[in-house]
């Protein structure tokens, strides 16, 4: 079957509109971020629903969306952060396959629920792959999010056959209004006394308005005696304490380095979970052994 390159034409970019897919692995050493989606579990849904490889490229948004004339046909799927889609001007539900013909027009006009809402497309996006991925990422790949009058690729198979869907998918987006996210210990996490244990795990934290792709940061602060180290790795969900006592989370394109205490590691799919948390709601961790 021969695919033919097609186009997206954004008319608006939205506020944070990139190309992700599952992170860029096995070049830390060389000081570059992991990247990737900010929440992978609704990269896996929307390229399961579409039957795509696991790690085909995704478009990841969040606060306004884009904007976006499609130049051939194809599918696409909303998963993530429940969001208020047009087709046409006729809105469409949450989760569902789209078809689209050409030059239909797709608005994103918000975000109800969560913080970063996912578009999957038939086949995934063409674009740039460097180091074995196609995440954007400043200073990486050439561009770091979309800008209005852009373009992107995508492969069209005009005289394919796609068979109606028979089911509906049923895509929740309740399941990240959980509070709990689970920890692992850090390597300084036994540094800290029993006392400061205790309120850390007993404590809710409420996430401040410091949120972005590099790190969360939570409002409360944790008065402590532990010293800097000396700079050591940290990977995405890295609790890091600061001098000062505030506790920041890292996120998916943090640093591969840093010199504050590592207290707790979050686990992967709480990360996802945190990743959809709005600066003001609130947090607190279970810790896992």
């Amino acid at each position: 079957m021969i695919k033919l390159p097609a186009y997206i034409q954004f008319t608006q970019p939205g506020l944070m509109t990139s190309v992700q897919d599952l992170g860029r692995f096995g070049q830390a050493q060389y000081g570059i971020p992991y990247s990737g989606a900010m929440d992978r579990y609704a990269v896996a849904q929307v390229n399961f629903i579409l039957r795509n490889p696991k790690d085909a490229a995704v478009l990841e948004m969040s606060g306004t969306g884009p904007e976006m004339v499609f130049e051939s046909e194809t599918r696409i799927v909303f998963a993530g952060a429940e969001t208020e889609v047009l087709l046409n001007q006729k809105p469409v539900k949450y989760g569902e396959v789209i078809e689209i013909q050409p030059e239909d027009h797709v608005v994103v006009k918000r975000i109800k629920k969560g913080q970063w809402a996912y578009m999957g497309i038939q086949g995934g996006f063409e674009s740039e792959s460097v180091a074995g991925s196609k995440s954007w990422y400043p200073g990486i790949t050439s561009r770091d999010r979309i800008i209005k009058g852009d373009s992107l690729c995508y492969l069209s198979e005009p005289d394919r056959y796609y068979p109606p869907v028979e089911t509906k998918a049923k895509i929740r987006s309740d399941w990240f209004r959980v509070s709990t996210l689970k920890v692992y210990p850090g390597p300084e996490w036994d540094q800290l006394p029993d006392l400061l244990h205790n309120r850390i795990l007993h404590k809710a934290f409420r996430i401040s308005d410091m949120v972005n792709r590099m790190a969360y940061q939570l409002e409360e602060v944790i008065a402590h005696e532990l010293e800097p180290i000396l700079t050591s790795p940290v990977y995405p969900g890295t609790i890091q304490l600061t001098p000062a006592g505030k506790l920041i989370i890292l996120m998916r394109d943090a640093q591969v380095t840093g010199g504050y205490p590592r207290i707790l590691q979050v686990e992967n799919t709480s990360l996802n979970v945190l990743s959809q948390k709005k600066p003001k709601e609130k947090i607190n961790f279970k810790l896992l052994t």
